[in-house]
């Protein structure tokens, strides 16, 4: 249709209904688009936070266009869970002790809600959200963000650990230390008496210490120590008891002694076996026969052995007023249920009195 104004023809209709939508939706979009960006919105990225057990976190959560009705909760997601535990909403507190506290401050982005936790303690790990409820709005739309909290504490040895263990000789064995503790610790295995292990090293890296074809020499205490540089390291003893037939050696294999001066004569003799073995001393006859010696006027045994460095032990034979008879061997014997040892000491006379029970001093060579 035309209509004639003055000079000019205008030509005029109605619009359609596509050009209408189109409008429509254009004028939507940008309400919508006004609307959102005067919604919540959490600013500034999350630090991972690092904290030593007893030292104090804090993390920081800035609302900005945060409205009278929105509300702004803090949540701890525990390792492995799914569902959060709520901490706070807005700066009222769930969680029902003085180390936790939420403080909101103004500033030129909005609104920081900072959770504080005092005395940080090893449970306190675990993923921290902040999330902004919008009422009227879906909860997926809502803003969040979360931060990690790291609690380094001092390693810990589990205390299912064996702190002995029982082998033959020949026979295989490996021990399993394990340590718990953030950063992950570092293990080591060393010998207490500071021999070198079995590989030849002087300390062994890893959980797992084992040793092949064992010996006697690998008798003794172990000591695995975990560190991840958080005072202090843990540690823990370790024994590797070896069962073996007694092993004697004698302290002296001659000993001198004069006759006939009321003098007496020490033998003696260290013991090794495990278990630990019964222990006789006998002498030599004339003909060669062997005589068991008991505690009486003549012989002294000790009962009360002095213990020496792990199945070790000391066995003493004194020979009171000794006698022209009396210069033969004598022999220390050990007996245990994976066999028999002994170890040979020969009396010889000598000229002077020998020890340190000799009158005036007397001497101490044989």
């Amino acid at each position: 249709m035309y209509e004639y104004i003055g000079k000019i023809s205008v030509v005029t209709r109605q619009p359609t209904f596509s050009e209408m939508h189109l409008v429509w939706m254009v004028f939507l979009g940008c309400l919508q688009h006004q609307v959102k960006a005067q919604r919540p919105a959490i600013v500034k990225n999350f630090l991972p936070q690092i904290k030593k057990v007893g030292e104090t976190a804090y993390m920081n959560c800035t609302v900005t266009n945060k409205g009278p009705n929105s509300v702004v909760s803090w949540m701890l997601f525990m390792p492995g869970d799914k569902i959060p535990i709520f901490l706070s909403i807005n700066t009222e507190l769930f969680t029902g002790d003085n180390r936790h506290d939420v403080q909101a401050k103004q500033n030129a982005l909005g609104t920081t809600y900072t959770l504080i936790i005092r005395s940080v303690a090893e449970q306190d790990a675990g993923d921290y959200m902040c999330r902004v409820k919008i009422p009227g709005v879906t909860l997926s739309e809502w803003p969040r963000k979360r931060v990690k909290l790291t609690v380094q504490f001092a390693p810990r040895i589990k205390p299912s650990m064996k702190s002995l263990y029982e082998v033959g000789i020949g026979s295989n064995l490996q021990m399993n230390c394990e340590a718990r503790g953030v950063p992950s610790p570092n293990i080591t295995w060393t010998r207490e008496d500071g021999r070198t292990l079995s590989t030849g090293r002087l300390e062994a890296q890893g959980a797992q210490l084992t040793l092949t074809a064992i010996q006697k020499s690998d008798r003794g205490y172990y000591i695995c120590e975990a560190n991840n540089g958080i005072k202090p390291p843990a540690s823990i003893r370790v024994k590797v008891a070896v069962y073996f037939p007694p092993l004697l050696t004698p302290v002296q294999s001659v000993v001198g002694q004069a006759q006939n001066r009321r003098f007496d004569a020490k033998l003696e003799c260290i013991v090794a076996g495990n278990p630990r073995p019964t222990v006789k001393w006998m002498k030599e006859a004339e003909n060669g026969r062997r005589i068991e010696l008991k505690d009486n006027d003549k012989y002294d045994i000790t009962k009360e052995f002095n213990i020496l460095q792990n199945d070790e032990f000391w066995s003493t034979l004194h020979v009171k007023n000794v006698q022209a008879n009396d210069y033969t061997k004598y022999y220390c014997v050990g007996h245990n249920r994976y066999g028999n040892g002994e170890a040979s000491i020969t009396l010889i006379e000598t000229t002077e009195c020998q020890g340190p029970n000799c009158p005036g001093g007397g001497l101490t060579g044989a």
